[in-house]
């Protein structure tokens, strides 16, 4: 019995280790994850100010700049990270790294203005994404214990939202939304435990959950009246609680955002035939989770982006070329900072009813880029 009880006393013990540190050292993927799109090769420059489909997720007042149906759809990879353990079971050393993932749709938009009453946009957007699994031989488990460790942990947030731009009231547009969220779960634990006379393994069936909760997306864009190529805008979107279940102890809020930014567009060069945009942008997260030491607790934190786009022009019409650097700041213990410079090409023909998007973004501590690749298409004849 004495035995029996001091395997216990190590299984729960490596358990509880790992509940603690489950997130440890993985780049805050739901901040630094975007779904997509022309922006992404700007550094999120420009989402503050986008003027297409995907302002129904950044800031809805931005939707009633757009004058035609719209349509837009992203497609990118899924960042993961790997977690090496050595040492003790109590208190492992990490070694993490980042990489590419799978790949999905990570945004569905469509934008129908509806004459003098405003602008419609509906959009599905995966906008945040979280993929880590933790693994180690022979850690030392104390008394001649050694424990083996492979722990999967994956949150994916989705965003159904359904926003409105009012109608534009001089040079300031006001937008509002509803935002309906899901939050899924996974949780997979294996232990296997040597104390050199017997060998307990665990290895239970995986764990997941979904949760489901309701927000809100209000934005203001506005444009000096005596500089028509600059644009300020700033969005706020509430915090939302999700009714989790069985994964509760791990997370069940999804944090609210403050974000702002300028854009500006420089018109005559090279002849007069091309322009050039650049965009500032950054958000504040707030914290979330914050009874939850055993979970995805992460304080507030910042994220900013910087960009420029070179539209060159052509015969068939034309070339975006697009260059930026986007930073997210820690969230405290278990969510590092996160970098990246980004790049991107687009191709925007003059008498075609779609344009084409690839963007990359060299991610520090991730050996092969992300990629996005997005197009965004007119609804009916122009």
């Amino acid at each position: 019995m004495e035995k029996f009880a001091r395997m216990r006393k190590i299984v729960v013990g490596a358990a509880m280790a790992a509940a603690v540190s489950a997130s440890a050292q993985v780049p805050d993927l739901f901040d630094a994850f975007e779904m997509g799109g022309r922006s992404l090769g700007m550094g999120g420059g420009m989402y503050s100010n986008a003027a297409d489909p995907s302002a129904s997720y950044w800031n809805p007042a931005n939707l009633s700049l757009i004058g035609e149906a719209q349509f837009e759809l992203n497609f990118r990879n899924l960042p993961s990270t790997e977690t090496r353990l050595s040492g003790r079971v109590d208190d492992p050393e990490k070694d993490t790294n980042a990489r590419f993932g799978g790949s999905s749709i990570t945004f569905g938009g469509i934008v129908l203005p509806i004459g003098t009453r405003g602008t419609l946009g509906v959009s599905y957007a995966r906008g945040g994404f979280y993929h880590d699994r933790e693994f180690g031989s022979q850690l030392d488990g104390g008394d001649g214990v050694n424990v083996d460790i492979n722990d999967l942990l994956r949150v994916d947030n989705e965003f159904l939202t359904v926003a409105w731009g009012l109608p534009s009231r001089g040079r300031t547009n006001i937008g509002v939304g509803i935002v309906l969220a899901r939050q899924h779960i996974l949780s997979d634990t294996f232990r296997r435990i040597d104390d050199g006379q017997e060998t307990t393994v665990i290895d239970d069936p995986p764990v997941s959950d979904d949760g489901f909760g309701v927000g809100g997306i209000v934005g203001f864009q506005f444009t000096p009246p005596n500089n028509p190529n600059v644009s300020f805008g700033i969005s706020y979107r509430t915090p939302i609680r999700v009714n989790m279940d069985k994964l509760d102890a791990i997370s069940n809020e999804i944090p609210g955002r403050l974000q702002a930014g300028f854009v500006w567009r420089r018109d005559g060069l090279r002849g007069g035939r091309d322009y050039l945009i650049g965009g500032v942008d950054g958000a504040w997260y707030f914290e979330a989770n914050r009874n939850k030491p055993s979970g995805l607790k992460r304080d507030g934190h910042a994220a900013a982006g910087v960009g420029i786009e070179y539209n060159w022009a052509q015969s068939f019409g034309y070339v975006p070329i697009r260059l930026g650097f986007r930073a997210v700041q820690d969230a405290g213990d278990g969510f590092a900072s996160r970098s990246a410079f980004t790049f991107g090409l687009g191709y925007r023909p003059f008498d075609a009813n779609y344009w084409i998007d690839l963007n990359l973004a060299a991610v520090s501590g991730q050996s092969s880029p992300d990629l996005a690749i997005s197009i965004t298409s007119r609804i009916g004849k122009k």
